[in-house]
């Protein structure tokens, strides 16, 4: 079976075609700044022979579908018939979150919460309705963000709103990055040898959006993000976790309008907001280098809120058997993760610091009780299982 493999920003298209036979990369696309005049387009023949680099205008998701698929046909598959179904790491629609056939049912629900994703839902819906047009026989499936976290408890979902945001109109923690929590808790599971029915596992997806997830006994039992991505740890240019009240406060206050309100927090909240930089992790550290306190405050704040989730889940699970870092952060920046791991010193923890200096996979050091890990994610490959698995399940 080979699957196309979708992977849709707001100003990017990227795709995988995998030969599920034995999970094997064919080809793989990345078509960045969509909507330019100078849109950069990056083909490869499997993982990274490329085979074209070039720059040329890309009006819209349209035609960044139509530039992948043509390199497909012409050096890669002899039509799109070879190709079985494709499958979108689609983010969120509502009560049809999961791993589910793309039926008019669905991509209404995904048009009913584009306010709550709007950076992904709606490419996303053009995305799909290219392949539509283009591949009509075809099982298109999404693959969602929160269908990785359906069966947290009940009491882990809800907020404190009246019974009715829930029932009716489904205000609740969905949770997201369902892709890359599933591969690398399984990864750490099945990497550590640990019991595949009884473990406590915390996986850190740390990067420019950022999320914890608590994983115990094959499931996720809660996750860092909420209702909507915005919410959990403080990310790039997400506040992460905020009173609800503090929105209208600063309406009166500053005078400006909710729509206004929202403008200022996406487009500078988070550790841009804080720092005065551009969110991105490394300029936050140049930084502070150069003597900066809101660089510091920004880098601080972040770190706590991992240690604040993380030691939530260690309660939640009672205990924890790994920890499992992955993301541009999670993989990238040494000093993080000892700030982090160090903490768990009283829980018996031994961080192995050469090791972690160096970003190898383990980070732990003999004797330790608690095992650390560091894994590049492959939400790729959980987007092509999970569409294999419900083609073959039709």
């Amino acid at each position: 079976m080979k699957i196309i493999v979708c992977n849709i920003g707001s100003t990017s298209f990227k795709f995988q075609l995998l030969d599920m036979k034995d999970e094997s990369v064919l080809c793989r696309g990345n078509v960045e700044r969509v909507g330019s005049e100078k849109a950069r387009i990056r083909f490869y023949s499997g993982k990274d022979d490329l085979r074209v680099d070039e720059e040329k205008p890309i009006p819209d998701q349209g035609a960044a579908v139509r530039a992948g698929l043509a390199f497909l046909t012409a050096e890669i598959i002899q039509s799109l018939d070879d190709i079985d179904a494709v499958g979108f790491k689609t983010v969120q629609a509502g009560e049809e979150n999961g791993s589910v056939l793309l039926s008019d049912k669905v991509l209404r629900a995904m048009e009913e919460y584009s306010d709550v994703a709007p950076a992904h839902n709606p490419p996303y819906l053009a995305a799909i309705r290219i392949f539509k047009e283009l591949m009509p026989q075809k099982d298109l499936v999404g693959v969602f963000e929160p269908g990785f976290h359906t069966e947290k408890p009940e009491y882990a979902k809800v907020y404190g709103t009246p019974l009715e945001w829930y029932e009716k109109y489904g205000i609740m923690k969905y949770g997201y990055h369902g892709a890359s929590h599933r591969y690398v808790t399984g990864e750490t599971v099945r990497k550590l040898h640990l019991n595949p029915d009884k473990h406590k596992v915390i996986s850190c997806h740390l990067g420019g959006s950022s999320s914890l997830c608590a994983f115990k006994d094959g499931k996720s039992i809660d996750a860092s993000m909420g209702f909507s991505a915005q919410s959990g740890i403080i990310q790039s240019t997400r506040t992460g976790d905020i009173d609800a009240f503090v929105i209208p406060f600063i309406m009166k206050r500053k005078g400006i309008t909710m729509e206004q309100a929202y403008r200022e927090l996406s487009s500078n909240g988070g550790v841009k907001g804080l720092s005065g930089t551009s969110g991105d992790m490394r300029d936050i550290l140049d930084a502070m280098a150069n003597g900066s306190k809101a660089a510091k405050l920004a880098r601080d704040k972040y770190t706590y809120d991992v240690k604040f989730y993380m030691g939530a889940y260690i309660l939640l699970m009672g205990g924890v058997d790994a920890i499992c870092f992955t993301g541009g952060i999670g993989q990238k920046d040494p000093e993080l993760r000892e700030d982090v791991l160090v903490s768990l010193e009283f829980l018996g923890f031994k961080l192995d610091r050469a090791a972690n200096d160096a970003s190898r996979e383990r980070l732990d050091a003999p004797g330790s009780k608690i095992a650390a890990i560091v894994l590049e994610t492959d939400e790729e490959l959980i987007v092509a299982r999970e569409t294999k698995k419900v083609v073959e399940g039709r």
